[in-house]
């Protein structure tokens, strides 16, 4: 029978020996459906920072600048506005261009106004860098039409519906990831168990692996809640607290547990 469920691992992977010496020697399975479960759980307070920015984006920001969109037509991939050209979309607040449209060539890549994005007669270009830029082909394109109005319901839309599409992309994304390292951590576990001298499946490390990951599965979820801004090297650290928190769990299995009767009687124990 077993001591501990689930629901103990994200407290007693932190710090218990006992623990991890009864998930590797004593569960059966892989955990992955623990794993699911945890970081459903842990991209929930993310999902709403997500949503609550976006809503406060739709309700308080996009309105200016969305006011500032001419009716687009887009006829057998030709881009047309009832405006003066070039006709440009600004950013509040600010000297830079969000989107420039011009379609009489005068203005060759979004760098040369000054903007994110230049719309022109046949293509969309975007600024990735100030050294980089994407070209989109609308050529292909029969009958598109675009107004103020229709970005604002779009938005609106988007505000009701864009953590409900991105949470379960971002869960499975994250969860095919998670799986990935808990693989390759396995794998590394094998040279754990030959160091410390237990023989312990593939299976049974897998398990330790995942039980592994939680601290640090657990400590970005909180870090994220507080906003706090970690840099890229806690990357690393992570994968470094993960191996030795699997290395504990390994040498857990190699340990003999204490009985009750060395509990009443500590000169029983060799040391």
């Amino acid at each position: 029978m077993k001591k501990y469920s689930i629901i103990h691992i994200p407290v007693l992977s932190f710090f218990s020996k006992d623990f991890y010496r009864e998930v590797g020697l004593n569960w059966k399975g892989l955990c992955f459906g623990y794993l699911l479960l945890i970081l459903a759980v842990c991209w929930i307070p993310a999902m709403v920072r997500i949503h609550i920015g976006f809503a406060g984006f739709v309700n308080k920001n996009a309105p200016t600048v969305v006011e500032q969109v001419p009716e687009i037509t887009i006829t057998d991939g030709q881009v047309s506005i009832d405006e003066p050209e070039p006709y440009y979309i600004k950013i509040p607040d600010t000297e830079n261009n969000l989107v420039v449209i011009d379609t009489t060539g005068s203005i060759e890549s979004p760098q040369d106004a000054n903007a994110f994005c230049l719309l022109t007669k046949t293509s969309l270009i975007t600024k990735q860098s100030d050294f980089e830029t994407r070209t989109y082909d609308l050529s292909q394109v029969k009958s598109f039409n675009v107004s103020s109005d229709g970005v604002m319901k779009f938005l609106n839309i988007m505000k009701k519906l864009l953590v409900i599409i991105l949470y379960p992309i971002t869960l499975l994304s994250s969860y095919v990831y998670r799986i990935i390292q808990a693989l390759i951590f396995a794998a590394i576990g094998m040279l754990f168990a030959s160091m410390c001298r237990v023989s312990l499946s593939y299976g049974a490390l897998l398990r330790l692996a995942v039980v592994a990951m939680t601290p640090c599965i657990i400590f970005k979820t909180v870090a994220g809640s507080a906003g706090m801004n970690l840099p890229c090297i806690v990357g690393l650290l992570y994968f470094v607290i993960t191996l030795a928190y699997l290395y504990y769990g390994v040498y857990a299995c190699s340990q003999t547990p204490i009985t009750e009767e060395e509990i009443r009687n500590p000169q029983q124990i060799q040391m």
